[in-house]
Formats: C-alpha cells, structure tokens, sequence
C-alpha cells in the first residue's frame, strides 16, 4: 500500500502547486483530456480491428515520471523507457547497451542506444539522460531518493554518459527502477517551462517518451488510450497491437466478466474463489507469477505489551501461516521466509523463521508476565482489501486462544496511516500492510520499515536497532562491488530483525493475470509491479 499512500501525499503537493499558480482554481488534475485525438475505446475499437485492452482496478495518479510512485506505472512503463530492465534473467539492456564501472563502484559509463527518437521525433542522447535524472533529483518528490548516490553526471558524449558516485552502489539496478528512472525528452519539455509547468503539461494528458506507445487519451478515472509509435526502435510486426487501451474497472466481479467475454483482454485481481472455474474457462488462459509483495503485521514497539520483546516473538509463534496461504491466498503464494520475497538479494531459504507454535505462544506469554493474555490489541488494516480482512480474523481467533482479545479496525488507508503516524501511544498496535520494492534490492524493503527514523514515515512499527542499521548500511554500498559480502551482511540484520520481532512475516501473494485467449505473448515483471507491456503481446 505504500505507493498509493504516497502518490496521495505528492498528489496532494501537485494539487497545491497547481491551485497556488492559478491556473485551474480549485480544480483537481483529475479528467484532463490532451488536445489531440481523443476518441473512446467503443470508437476506437470500432475504427481499428487491432485493440487490446487490460482492465485495471485502481485510477490512474499522474503522468509525470519524475513524481510518479503508484499506480501509474503501468502507462509510463509504456510510454517511456529506463536505461535497464530488470527481467528474470537479471538486468538486460534497454535504452543503455552496456555499461562499465571501476573497481570500487564509485564510477559509472553507461553507453546509449543509437538512433532511438522520443515522440516529438527528437533523438535520444545522454544530454536527456542527465536532463531527466537530474529533474528527478531537484524536485525530490517520491521516487527522488533511489539517486541518492550520485554526486554529479558527466556527459561524455551524445551517446555516453559517466555516473560519479558519493558512495559505491549497483547503479543500473537502479536505472532500472520502475519509479523515478524513466527517460525524458529533454529538449521538447524544456520549452514547455519550469518542473512545475511540466507536470501540468504532462498531466492534461501527454508524454515525452521513447516508448513503443504515445498517449492519445487520458481520462485517470475510467480509461487511458494510446497509439503504437511508428518509429519506435525496436520496430514493428503485423501481429502486434496498433492501440492498447487501459480500462479501469474497480469491480472485480466486473473485471472477471469482462474478460471472459474478451470485452477486456487482460485483467488480474480476480476473485481468488472464482480461480478453478476460470481455469476450466476455454476462452481464458491463467498466468499465475512470483510476486515482490510481502504482507507484514507490524507491532507497535513503543507501546505495552508489544515493547516487550517475549510478547512479540509469542505472537508471531501464534501465527498459522501455511493455514493463512490456503485460506487467503488459495494456495496461491507463499509463506514469507523473513522480510525479503523469493527472487531478490536478500532471500534466504535458510533463515530460522518463525512457525505455529502456539505452546511456544503461552511459554513465551509466561516468561513476559503474561501467563493468561488478558490485554487487549487494536488491529487495523485497509478496508475493501478483502486478503487482510481474513488475515485479520484468523489472527483474533488464535490469539484469544492467548487470552488476547483483539479489536479489528478496517481503516481506509489515509486514515491508518495518520493513525500510525501519529503518537506511538495512541496508534494502533499492529498495522496490516504491503510492501513491494522501488527497485529490487533489500535495503528499499530494510530501510524503509525497519531503519531508525527521526519522522515516522513507513517504520510503522517504530523500530530502531543501531546494529541493524548498521549492518544494512554497510551492506548496500557493497552490492554492487562485492555482492557476497553485502548478502552476508544483510543476512545478519535480517536474524536480528526475525530474533527482535518488530514485524510479522505473513506471506507473498501470486500475481493472477487472466488473459484472454485472443491474446499471446503476456509475460509479467515483479519487478515492474501490474505493468503489462503491450509492445510484447501479438494477436492470434
């Protein structure tokens, strides 16, 4: 949920910027429409044969890739390009075809794709490279923080661009973020006036990308249209998609509907319940993948009885996980082995989790002084997410087994978070949440949860442990030059996270797509969280 939560607040300070200048007096971004074409998808569908379209649940935030931290990737991952891609194979070229570093990893050449154009026909040279990096950095809003390291970018030449770094880190693991790193047509947005102009530009509904589609219609609230780039440098074949259409659609029954009866052609966050029907579904192939969410519980440590050490550990004894999965996910996810899903440095197989104890509970509820429970916890959690709604009960039914009654509060999610942000002593005490990564390294999952924080941000459970920050610290400027070591470092902080208990690992959630069978070549990217890219699907 941290995304969402996120974009809200910079969309907040958007809003602000743009009432503060005048220009639309009172007004929301929301439901501008670009002065171009605009027609709607029945038209659309109805004047091209070659249509595809993915219904999603959740309204699109902003166009702009320099402030953009939810949902809205899933146009912008269209739209614009970073310099690498994070896929299953690792990294992989994109905009950038090599890459070097000295021998400390303070140092980074990246060498630039030739002949690639952005949308206005302009080419893409390493000046847009700095220009859009550089912009993210200066406005310092959402995803700014992943260029952290860098102390200055040097253009080398039109097709080279240098890194200098203040500290070692794996730089193109994070030009590959799927926030905060995509490319921008320098030259054209530069006219259009300064970064708070440009964001108003970019919001009525335009891009300035290098991407294989260009936006022709933007409505945030119902439905974003785009149109194929002729002179996309990848190139075009017959069987790809002229228009792709982003249909939002908030009823998952809806969603399910629609897809079945290929009104839509590909949609995800079905009802779980309704999974072994559509995979009888004739008409609808399942594409079920890893995902990088991991659900957490976190515990109030500044408060009694979750500041005491035994009682949190009790608690996360008292956790039928692998019941949670087949309940709640369906069996479609995984227990969480610590803070760190599969597929990302950090992971670790090995690690001496915690399991269904619920003897181990009432020893642990004994030594705290706390032989028969008998307090209370107040439980929150993002109301309308149906998953943390079950979790919520599972856990209030075997906690009063402790002799722990348990209040469960369905909050919208700006409420939870203000709660959680505010007093420790008046905040909930444990807080139900996701997190999935910016760019996929585990300090962005470790640091922002679980580092010191003199300002509440995402350590919602208040922990602060200086030999954990330590560790981590130390770990992340080592990921790039000496990886071995970095894992290493990382794992211990992890069992002295696990071992302190601040947090309860629940589970990582599959990603279910359902696609239609009119459609081939779908893949999804954990990293690139819900993006469908529809450069790579054909027609059958």
């Amino acid at each position: 949920m941290k995304k969402v939560a996120i974009s809200i607040f910079l969309m907040s300070l958007v809003i602000l910027g743009v009432i503060a200048s005048g220009c639309i007096g009172g007004e929301t971004t929301s439901t501008v429409q670009s002065s171009k074409e605009t027609p709607s998808s029945t038209e659309t569908e109805s004047q091209v044969s070659n249509v595809v379209i993915y219904g999603y649940e959740s309204e699109m935030i902003t166009l702009d890739p320099s402030i953009e931290f939810s949902n809205s990737i899933i146009m912008l991952a269209n739209l614009y390009e970073c310099l690498v891609k994070y896929t299953d194979k690792g990294l992989e070229p994109w905009l950038a075809t090599s890459w070097e570093h000295n021998e400390n990893g303070t140092e980074w050449v990246f060498h630039l794709r030739k002949g690639v154009k952005f949308h206005s026909g302009n080419e893409m040279t390493a000046k847009d490279v700095k220009w859009s990096i550089e912009r993210t950095i200066r406005m310092g809003m959402g995803p700014a923080f992943i260029w952290d390291p860098i102390e200055s970018i040097e253009i080398i030449d039109d097709y080279t661009v240098k890194f200098k770094l203040k500290y070692p880190a794996n730089l193109p693991l994070i030009a590959s973020s799927a926030y905060g790193a995509y490319i921008m047509d320098s030259a054209f947005l530069s006219k259009i006036g300064d970064d708070k102009a440009i964001t108003e530009y970019l919001n009525q509904g335009h891009d300035a990308g290098t991407g294989p589609y260009a936006i022709v219609k933007y409505d945030p609230k119902t439905e974003v249209v785009f149109k194929k780039f002729d002179e996309y440098w990848g190139g075009w074949e017959k069987d790809q998609f002229d228009t792709a259409i982003i249909k939002i659609v908030p009823d998952p029954a809806l969603r399910e509907q629609m897809v079945t009866s290929g009104e839509v052609h590909i949609a995800k966050n079905l009802p779980l319940d309704d999974i072994p029907q559509l995979q009888q579904n004739p008409n609808i192939v399942l594409h079920e993948e890893p995902s990088f969410r991991v659900l957490y519980g976190m515990l109030n440590t500044k408060k009694e009885p979750l500041n005491n050490k035994l009682v949190r550990k009790a608690l996360s004894y008292a956790v039928p996980y692998k019941d949670i999965v087949d309940y709640v996910l369906g069996g479609h996810g995984y227990i969480a082995k610590g803070p760190i899903p599969k597929g990302i440095m950090g992971y670790f197989e090995d690690l001496p989790t915690y399991t269904y104890d619920i003897e181990k509970a009432k020893q642990l509820l004994t030594e705290a002084g706390y032989p028969n429970g008998g307090f209370k916890l107040l439980l929150t959690y993002t109301q309308g997410d149906e998953a943390e709604g079950k979790v919520a009960e599972v856990l209030k039914a075997e906690w009063q087994k402790l002799g722990i009654e348990v209040e469960i509060r369905p909050m919208n999610w700006e409420q939870q978070w203000a709660l959680a942000r505010s007093d420790p002593q008046n905040a909930q005490d444990i807080l139900l949440f996701y997190w999935w990564p910016t760019y996929p390294t585990p300090y962005d999952y470790l640091f922002n949860m679980f580092h010191c924080e003199n300002e509440t941000l995402f350590n919602l459970c208040y922990y602060c442990n200086p030999e954990f920050d330590n560790l981590i610290d130390q770990a992340v400027v080592l990921e790039a030059s000496n990886p071995q070591k970095a894992e290493q470092l990382y794992k211990q902080a992890i069992e002295l996270l696990i071992d302190d208990a601040p947090a309860i690992f629940f589970y990582s959630p599959n990603y279910i797509y359902a696609v239609h069978k009119s459609i081939k070549g779908f893949k999804a990217y954990p990293a690139y969280p819900e993006v469908v890219f529809f450069y790579e699907l054909r027609k059958i």
